[in-house]
């Protein structure tokens, strides 16, 4: 049963990538730059992230590079406000301390050259991250082992999730989400699966994988949704579109407020 079930979640991922949803297309050719701000703030101490860089047109080299001098905030639901500072790597801004609670809702803030850049982010309720196992299926390519992650999805619709993948201690670069609403409620055994099929995408024995299992609330499901269907000219778009965005003020990138788990284990 957990071959069939695994089969069918397979099915169901390949056509989920391939569904509609309504982003906005734009000449990235002739696109002036523009900010691009990866910010992530989690329940864990040391969790609030913030990459600042810029980008030129699609067909430009050296797309994006770290802008320095910038001022991050985020408040709290209190009207906190806590700064980041930037690291040693340029263009990145950090807290060594600093998390959210869970069902709160956070404001990001940034100020760099003039400009001003606002997002809202509800960190969604945690949900228990049960384990993370291989299991072999045969495919096309012959028989090919995925991980799997099994949690319990949370009674009520509105549920999104993020599974991020290591391998060997190597980001898999896939990029892996799914909601509930064809789920609500159930025990689910969700498959990763691999941004390309080949030899070197294949799980071996000794493997060691890490799953980072995020909550997070639906505009950053619809952000990875549009950047994986469409940001890179694929799905059913001939050309390449931007993302979908939560941020306000011209910039391009999200702010996800999301909980944070992980599990690792060896391949066998």
């Amino acid at each position: 049963m957990e071959k069939i079930r695994s089969i069918i979640a397979l099915v169901f991922i390949s056509l989920l990538f391939v569904s509609c949803e309504e982003v906005i297309n734009l000449d990235l050719e002739t696109i002036n730059e523009k900010y691009v701000i990866e910010a992530n703030f989690t329940n864990v101490a040391g969790g609030a992230k913030v990459a600042i860089s810029k980008t030129k047109s699609f067909n430009s080299t050296g797309d994006f590079i770290g802008q320095s001098g910038a001022i991050v905030t985020i408040e709290d639901n209190s009207g906190a406000v806590t700064r980041l500072t930037e690291s040693n790597n340029k263009g990145i801004y950090i807290h060594p301390t600093l998390k959210g609670n869970p069902e709160s809702t956070y404001k990001l803030k940034v100020d760099i050259n003039g400009q001003s850049f606002t997002s809202s982010s509800k960190m969604p309720a945690v949900v228990k991250l049960d384990s993370v196992y291989a299991l072999e299926l045969k495919l096309f390519d012959g028989n090919r082992k995925f991980t799997h992650v099994q949690f319990r999805d949370p009674v009520g619709k509105g549920n999104n999730y993020r599974f991020i993948e290591y391998r060997n201690g190597i980001y898999t670069k896939a990029i892996m989400i799914e909601n509930d609403d064809f789920t609500d409620g159930n025990l689910i055994n969700q498959m990763l699966r691999p941004r390309d099929f080949n030899d070197e995408t294949k799980l071996k024995i000794g493997d060691k994988i890490r799953v980072e299992f995020l909550t997070i609330e639906d505009a950053i499901y619809k952000y990875w949704f549009s950047v994986d269907s469409g940001a890179q000219g694929g799905g059913d778009s001939a050309a390449p579109i931007n993302p979908v965005s939560n941020i306000k003020g011209g910039a391009i990138g999200y702010f996800s407020a999301h909980t944070f788990q992980s599990m690792e284990y060896v391949v066998k």
